[in-house]
């Protein structure tokens, strides 16, 4: 597989920067996006995880090399985040789609929440993020993260504003769940709190 944006979740963003910056600088702009994404995904160390390495060659490193690419191209903070913030909104609704397409049309909650660690570990995997108080009771569940990969990875790089967009991409991304499962968030930890609270409730039945 090729280190290119194409395969990752980011996979339209050429397109979107010929649109927004036009032909001439944002072929300048995404050609340095993309050689710094790649040197991002060839200097890591993943831990022999492929989840870990998933998460980051997928959404994290792309989002991470096109802000800082943006930086370089001295676009101010707040428009940066804006132009990156459209970007993984895109991405996560997508990314919702998937969910909901995988989604069982009868009882989805009871399959959810017989599988909840596995869901846990394929979207939190333990490499990066560290889950606690797992709570399964009735017709909710509920857990806290008190370590973010997201922020981890934000602030290693230098830009830990990024993590507040990394955590509405989740949010976002678990509405594909809905109508059957509905999650709920209380605090983050890319806005100064001491945890991540998440929360995911049996909704209706799918139309």
């Amino acid at each position: 597989m090729g280190i290119n944006y194409e395969n990752t979740e980011l996979n339209f963003l050429e397109k979107d920067i010929a649109r927004n910056f036009g032909k001439e600088l944002g072929e300048k702009i995404f050609h340095r996006a993309s050689k710094l994404y790649a040197e991002l995904v060839v200097t890591t160390d993943y831990k022999n995880s492929p989840t870990y390495e998933l998460r980051l060659t997928k959404i994290v490193y792309p989002v991470i090399a096109y802000y800082k690419t943006l930086l370089a191209f001295n676009y101010r903070k707040d428009a940066a985040i804006g132009l990156v913030r459209t970007a993984v909104e895109k991405a996560a609704q997508e990314s919702g789609e998937i969910l909901a397409n995988q989604m069982r049309p009868l009882f989805p909650f009871r399959a959810f929440k017989g599988n909840i660690r596995n869901f846990i570990e394929y979207k939190f995997p333990a490499e990066g993020w560290k889950v606690t108080d797992l709570n399964v009771k009735g017709k909710e569940i509920s857990f806290r993260i008190g370590e973010c990969f997201y922020y981890t990875a934000a602030t290693k790089f230098g830009c830990p504003e990024l993590a507040e967009v990394f955590c509405d991409y989740e949010g976002a991304a678990f509405s594909g769940l809905e109508p059957q499962i509905r999650c709920k968030r209380s605090g983050m930890i890319a806005t100064g709190h001491e945890y991540c609270g998440y929360s995911f409730c049996k909704g209706s039945r799918k139309k």
